[in-house]
């Protein structure tokens, strides 16, 4: 188990080597998800954002609900509008890409914490990047898992040791487990 602090401004995860290699994976490989199939933005015009309007306005009209074909992108993005096909594309035009932005974002601040070395450490305004990531790779780790249900979370606890699938829901405990930590540690008085 992983050993913790927090001094009030700073938590700190004494991981290992092998734990931010994993994180750092699975960050990169959020990243890649985010990225597919997105435009390739310049630097500049990433950071301008009167450029991003630009191109966020002269993407194509019609944006078809069912472009999103990956049911991870569907978790992570689902669709307020199910019953208005006219507002789900105008949502997924107009505001879908701001919310992409803002994970991968995330998912750069968590990059970055770990490639600070051992321990890492969590910064306060790193925390909630931190949180919200954890939570999206557990998201996408779900719905690779078909977990969509309380039934199929305790199937999956049924399944024989050598089930690649037994890995992969233990990554997404662990995950869950992090979180969690970061979270009590936050509470008034726990991270005394």
């Amino acid at each position: 188990m992983a050993r913790y602090a927090y001094d009030g401004e700073t938590v700190t995860l004494y991981l290992t080597n092998n734990d931010i290699e994993l994180l750092d994976s699975l960050a990169d490989r959020l990243i890649e998800l985010l990225c597919e199939g997105q435009p390739e933005t310049s630097a500049p015009a990433a950071d301008d954002p009167f450029a991003r309007w630009e191109a966020e306005l002269a993407a194509p009209a019609e944006v078809d609900d069912d472009e999103v074909s990956d049911p991870a992108m569907q978790r992570l993005f689902p669709n307020p509008y199910p019953h208005d096909a006219q507002a789900a594309s105008d949502y997924r035009r107009y505001a879908e890409g701001d919310h992409r932005r803002r994970k991968l974002d995330d998912a750069r601040v968590v990059r970055r914490c770990l490639a600070n070395g051992l321990p890492v450490r969590i910064v306060e305004d790193d925390v909630d990047p931190w949180l919200k990531t954890l939570n999206a790779l557990r998201l996408v780790l779900a719905t690779r898992l078909g977990l969509d249900d309380e039934e199929a979370v305790e199937e999956m606890h049924r399944l024989p040791d050598d089930d690649p699938r037994v890995m992969m829901g233990a990554v997404m405990d662990w995950l869950a487990y992090i979180q969690g930590i970061i979270i009590e540690l936050r509470e008034p008085g726990l991270g005394d």
